[in-house]
């Protein structure tokens, strides 16, 4: 394939993944179920976007396998880890770590000023709590932002370059080519 052709791609597949990152969508546990939420009101919904770190740090690009010489997309996440929780969402169970949630809380549009049900404010030591208690009672919902990313990425690819480019995108994808990377390097 042409050189710019597949920067065209990894440039669609990055502004997708992007895009897909600031959606608003609501909380859920892990099983895709809305989250009970205390009182009166309806199920948060906010975009999966706090510091904006996985967001800057997404990169989408294209490197030669010293294998077979074939190239595969690679999409990188810097030191931006936890973009699994994010994708595939956390399991029930075990309380994630408080320092994380603290630093989330803080940084998280929105967040800030929160008042119970007697309108007075939460402090934010018991805000950090109340969501540890969240998660580890039902977990964290993953929104497959990858997953939705590369769908909308081929339906734009089928729009620009036609069938032919669909197949091999498709082909990279379920031959595993496709390789979301961190800097921690995990499988």
């Amino acid at each position: 394939m042409d050189e710019q052709i597949l920067q065209e791609i990894a440039k669609l597949l990055q502004d997708n993944i992007k895009g897909q990152l600031r959606k608003p969508y609501p909380a859920k546990t892990f099983s895709g179920q809305n989250k009970p939420v205390s009182g009166i009101g309806r199920t948060p919904v906010s975009p999966r976007y706090a510091s904006g770190n996985l967001y800057k740090q997404t990169r989408v690009y294209w490197e030669s396998d010293f294998e077979d010489g074939k190239p595969n997309l690679v999409v990188d996440f810097g030191d931006a880890d936890y973009w699994e929780f994010v994708n595939y969402g956390r399991r029930p169970g075990r309380y994630p770590p408080l320092l994380t949630i603290d630093k989330w809380v803080r940084q998280k549009p929105g967040i800030e000023g929160v008042r119970d049900a007697k309108g007075r404010f939460v402090s934010r030591k018991s805000l950090v709590f109340l969501m540890r208690r969240s998660i580890a009672q039902y977990g964290y919902y993953g929104i497959q932002f990858i997953d939705k990313a590369v769908t909308e990425t081929i339906d734009q690819i089928v729009e620009k370059a036609g069938e032919a480019a669909k197949q091999y995108i498709e082909r990279l994808y379920d031959e595993g080519r496709i390789f979301p990377r961190s800097s921690t390097n995990r499988p």
